[in-house]
Order: C-alpha cells, then structure tokens, then sequence
C-alpha cells in the first residue's frame, strides 16, 4: 500500500475511534487494525500534518506494548520531531500517556541535546513540560545538569548531584561554574527574542507563566518594552488571572520604565479591586513581598529574578516610583467608592492596605470613610442598613484603621485616622456606638489610640454614661470597654 492510502485508511478509523460513544470493544479491535496498517511507517506519519492527530489519538488510547512499538520506530528521531511543527505533539503524547519506563526512555534522548532544545520554539515546550509535568527528581537534574558547564559536569559524583552540593564541596571551581553558565546561558537572550511576542498567549496557564516571568528578568530592556506592549490590551485580564497576575508582579519587580507601568496598569480600576488576584496586584505596588498577602512559595519564585543583568534601578528607588504612580489613582478611588469597599468583605481589607502604603495626602479619603460613621448608632440598623459602627466588615475597618495610626506615626506620617474620626464624627455621637459589641470594640480602640488627645477627648465623652454602661448585661464589647475606661 502506499502512504496515500494508508493516512486515507487511518483516518477513517481515527474517525470512528475519537467518538465519545466508541464502544470498548470496537475501540480494541480498531486500534489492533491500526496498529497493522502503520506498522513500519510511524515515522512518515509523524512528520505529516495530515496524518499526526491519527498518531496523537493512537498513543492516547493504546496499551504500554502498542506505545512503546511506537516509540520504537521513533526513538531515533525524537530530537527532530521535538522541533517539528506537527511531530512534537507526538512527542508530548508519548510523555503524557507513557508509563515510567516508556517516559524514562523519551527524557533519555534529550541527554545531551537540553542546550539546542531549549533554544527552539517548538523543542522548548517540550523540554518544559517533560521538566514540570513528567520528570522524577533524578530526569530533571539530568535535564539542567548541561547548563551548568563542563567544570560542573567534571565535579559532580553520585553523592554530590546538584549545584548547591557541587558547589559546597569545591568552592575553588565556583567562578568557573557561574563564567561557564553564562557562556551557556547567553544565547537564550536569541530565544527571549524569538518568543516576546507570544508571552501574552501563554502567561494564562502556570507554566506559561514562568516562562513570561523568566523572559521578563532575563529579557534585555527592549524585549521587556515588546512584552509589555502586546499585553497592553490584556492587562485587566493579566490581573485578574491565576497564573498570569504573578507576571504582572514580575514586571513591577524588574522594569526600570515605571511610565510603561503607568499607563498599563491603572485603567479598570472597578473590575480589579473586586477581583481575588486583581488586589494582590495592587496590594503588591503598595507594599511588595508582603506576607501578609502572598505565600511563601510566590515570595521565592519572585526572589528567581532578583539582581538580574538588566534591571539597573536601585530596588527602593524603582519602588518608590511605583507607588507615587499608584497612589493617586487609588486614593482618588477610594475617596470615590469609601461607602462600597467599607461594607464588602473582601474590598474593606484594601481600605487599610491604601492607607498603610500610598504616599501623599491620605486625609481626603481618610476623611471619606469617617463620614460613613457621621451618624447616631440605632441598633439593629435603619431600613435594614447597619451604622458603620455595627456592620460585620465596616467595624473592622474602623478598627485597623485607628491601629494603624501607630504604623503611619513610624513611617513619619502625619494624618492620623482616629483624630480625623472624632473631629468628623463628634464624641457626642460616638456615645451611641457604646450600646452595641462591635461598636464598643471601636470606641476601646480609641481609648487605646496612640493620640493621647483622642484618646483623652473619648474617654470623656464615655465618662458621662458610664452608670449606663454598667448597667448593660451580656455584653462582651461593653466589659473590655469598662476595663478601658477604668486603666
């Protein structure tokens, strides 16, 4: 038969066989005449567009001896199907479905050949996911071992197999390593080159987007400003995705053109707020590598790009920068929308992050949340809506805010929230807030307040009900505030 025929004969049964509703022993008997029909021409097949997705389906449905005969007749030209068009899907199937032997197998023929795979468009996805997804320990240090250079590879024994061990037990060879890696690792600026463009359609899954952020640390002023610009469209997605929100903190990290970032980041500032990854990106350009709001695991994978080639900007002073960029707009913002954030759980906790980090005058939006507590506390609330003072999130607020007068004191600051809440809201009225748990939680934070004089002016007010106080039973908030009041 000649090839023709065959790929025309194997996609009619690829035809039946990919169905859903394929019955099991159909789908046995379709793959045993398939196996006779590529027998011996698996190769040619591989290479061809029109016949690979027969392939791809073939190995995704067969049993171990049916794929490893196919790795058989290929083993010899999985380097060259790794960096075809159509014959590294082939590749990837083999890696996908394989068992462990079958897997080890296909990682072995990469040995040797990491360095020219890596620097291929094609060969680097295949590299990647072979590393991420199917490597055991011992398969990935095979794969990273060759680019560490041939002084590596001389010190390295069965007990000392990774850099860090290597490294430690022949502190002499360290500069010939690292003068060896680089040589190594220069010409992945050719493949940064190459794959600028395409960052954006990749940034959405998690290994794509390490390989973003990997092209950002180590991609050349120039390739960053490319990157940037074709995501310039995508930003509000950026932000708002799983994986590909981390590359936007890779860029506030690295790029020296705190503009580019400007004019990038801050259009949609509604949708990004009220989105879970959206405010750990602006979290981030107020207050970096913070704890408090990312995992450890995230703060290392950050660290990867820290004192690269070309990044010049001194750390604090790119950082600087950014925050008088973000700090405008998202005052401005929260002057405008203090009322929604305050009362939704998930956007009061950014109230604090705002005011903790912005630089500039904070006593607009400051002065903004105070006047949602403008008012006498009725218990139970008015037409459904709770006083500020009593809400589950907006009481919260109150309170970090007037604790976090003592941080904004450190930092040199002089607005302070608690004294901006009494002048705005008045002592008289404050009272009221007394007769509720959540409320008298606020007026101890007060009567704790780092401005004696708040503090002082408060524990006047309260001074003058305090009979009333006393005479309130079952309430937890009112005997902590008692206990304040008698300090």
């Amino acid at each position: 038969k000649d090839m023709f025929e065959i790929i025309n004969q194997s996609k009619h049964m690829w035809g039946d066989l990919r169905r859903k509703n394929c019955e099991k022993d159909l789908k046995k008997k379709l793959l045993r005449e398939l196996r006779d029909l590529i027998h011996g021409k698996v190769k040619q097949m591989a290479f061809a567009h029109d016949a690979v997705r027969v392939l791809q389906c073939y190995i995704q449905f067969s049993n171990h001896e049916q794929r490893q005969e196919v790795f058989e007749e290929l083993k010899d030209d999985i380097l060259s199907l790794s960096k075809s068009q159509y014959g590294r899907h082939v590749v990837k199937k083999l890696l996908m479905y394989g068992n462990k032997e079958l897997v080890a197998a296909v990682i072995n023929r990469f040995k040797g050949h990491v360095r020219q795979m890596l620097r291929h468009a094609a060969a680097s996805s295949i590299i990647e996911y072979a590393y991420n997804d199917k490597a055991v320990l011992a398969q990935r240090l095979m794969l990273t071992d060759e680019l560490y250079g041939n002084t590596y590879t001389v010190c390295k024994s069965y007990e000392f197999n990774t850099l860090e061990k290597v490294v430690r037990t022949n502190p002499d060879k360290l500069n010939n390593i690292i003068d060896e890696m680089k040589q190594v690792l220069t010409p992945m600026q050719e493949m940064i080159e190459s794959i600028r463009q395409s960052v954006v359609y990749m940034a959405h899954t998690h290994d794509g987007a390490r390989v973003a952020m990997n092209c950002l640390w180590h991609g050349t002023a120039k390739d960053r400003k490319v990157i940037i610009k074709t995501m310039k469209t995508y930003m509000v997605k950026f932000a708002m995705g799983e994986f590909a929100h981390l590359v936007l903190l890779a860029i506030f990290d690295c790029v020296d053109d705190t503009k580019l970032v400007k004019q990038a980041i801050l259009e949609s500032l509604d949708e990004v707020v009220g989105n879970k990854y959206g405010k750990k990106v602006l979290v981030y350009l107020l207050s970096p590598r913070d704890p408090a709001h990312l995992l450890p695991e995230i703060i290392k994978v950050l660290e990867q790009g820290d004192g690269n080639a070309h990044s010049k900007k001194d750390k604090a002073t790119r950082r600087k920068e950014l925050l008088e960029v973000v700090s405008p707009p998202l005052l401005e913002y929260l002057c405008n929308n203090a009322a929604a954030m305050a009362i939704d759980k998930a956007t009061s906790v950014t109230i604090s992050d705002i005011l903790a980090s912005a630089c500039g005058d904070l006593r607009p939006a400051m002065m903004a949340v105070a006047q949602l507590a403008n008012q006498e506390l009725v218990p139970g609330g008015i037409k459904g809506e709770l006083h500020m003072a009593e809400h589950p999130a907006g009481h919260l607020v109150l309170k970090w805010l007037i604790e976090q007068d003592v941080t904004l004191a450190e930092a040199g600051k002089e607005e302070r929230f608690g004294r901006i809440l009494v002048d705005t809201v008045g002592t008289n009225k404050m009272k009221s807030w007394a007769k509720v748990n959540r409320g008298a939680m606020v007026l101890c934070s007060l009567l704790n307040s780092c401005d004696k004089s708040v503090a002082a002016e408060v524990k006047a007010a309260l001074q003058s009900i305090r009979s009333e106080l006393s005479s309130i039973s079952n309430n937890k908030g009112v005997e902590i505030l008692l206990e304040n009041l008698n300090k």
